[in-house]
């Protein structure tokens, strides 16, 4: 058997270490939840990883159907990624003076060709050090195969980066 049917996944079972309040957006990995009812510290409960909700906004407009971040330093939605976690997609607008914005948690995210994108944090090319620099951060390989291999696998690693960086998927190196 490779699989077998658990649940719908509307919703994942949690526990906190510490209480949680029904409404609070917990990061878990790489996935959002909210909690839908109070979870008491090392108690289980459940958190909502799909449906709609009313979350506290930044001051940023936020346009129907745009992507929607969670800045879990302020604890509020953004319409800025950098090192925001995807919340999920605005289902109605939200202007800038408004408190909330109604978000449907954990939509699927796509990349439409003609809209505007805020790369994240930059990602800086890879320098091959392998063969021992004072900014050495690896051993010194000293086998001409392995020494190849590095090199070789260095390129192509900068290739992709530039072609991300070219499609605006991440940010130039700084």
């Amino acid at each position: 058997m490779l699989a077998r049917y658990v649940q719908k996944g509307e919703s994942i079972d949690y526990r906190p270490t510490e209480a949680v309040s029904a409404g609070d957006v917990i990061i878990v990995s790489d996935l959002i939840g909210i909690a839908r009812l109070d979870i008491p510290a090392n108690k289980l409960g459940s958190l909502a990883v799909a449906g709609v909700f009313d979350t506290v906004k930044s001051s940023d407009a936020v346009p129907s159907g745009s992507a929607v971040y969670w800045d879990a330093a302020a604890k509020q939605a953004t319409p800025v990624s950098g090192s925001n976690r995807y919340l999920g997609k605005a289902i109605a607008g939200a202007a800038a003076g408004d408190a909330a914005v109604r978000v449907l948690l954990n939509a699927p995210y796509q990349i439409e060709p003609d809209a505007p994108f805020t790369a994240g944090d930059a990602i800086p090319d890879l320098v091959d050090n392998s063969g021992g620099t004072a900014a050495n951060t690896i051993p010194v390989i000293t086998d001409a195969n392995s020494q190849t291999a590095v090199a070789s696998l260095a390129a192509k690693t900068n290739a992709i980066l530039s072609a991300l960086r070219s499609a605006g998927i991440i940010a130039g190196a700084e």
